[in-house]
């Protein structure tokens, strides 16, 4: 009886993926063996201060290619932690990183009002 738990436990805990957050976070699966699909994607982020200036945030020079990467495959936990780093910088009211995409993903905006925990995303799906 141990025996065919265990082997079905075997089986189950691998599918658990299905049911993440992150759906593109392909780590555990064999499609991770695979290169990718390249990402057709325009990828970019700026910040607003308390005096109303905004800034364009260099992502390029500031973090590295993959990192970017993960951006533009809207890896959310990725996209969060840039956004609460971003906001960590003196007289920083508000952080966006925007992704677009012409690949039919369309538009994805996030924002993240400093302070808060969690960034607001927004999606436009492309128009054809």
């Amino acid at each position: 009886m141990f025996i065919a738990a265990f082997v079905l436990a075997q089986f189950l805990i691998p599918l658990t993926y299905l049911a993440r957050e992150d759906a593109s976070d392909e780590r555990f699966t064999w499609r991770s063996l695979n290169e990718p699909a390249a990402p057709s994607c325009e990828t970019s982020a700026s910040l607003e201060r308390f005096d109303g200036q905004r800034e364009d945030i260099p992502l390029r020079r500031l973090i590295h290619q993959d990192w970017v990467g993960y951006f533009q495959q809207d890896r959310r936990a990725v996209v969060d932690a840039f956004l609460l780093q971003q906001c960590e910088a003196e007289d920083v009211l508000q952080v966006e990183l925007v992704n677009r995409c012409d690949d039919g993903r369309g538009t994805h905006e996030y924002n993240l009002r400093c302070g808060g925990e969690r960034s607001h995303a927004t999606a436009r799906t492309a128009t054809r």
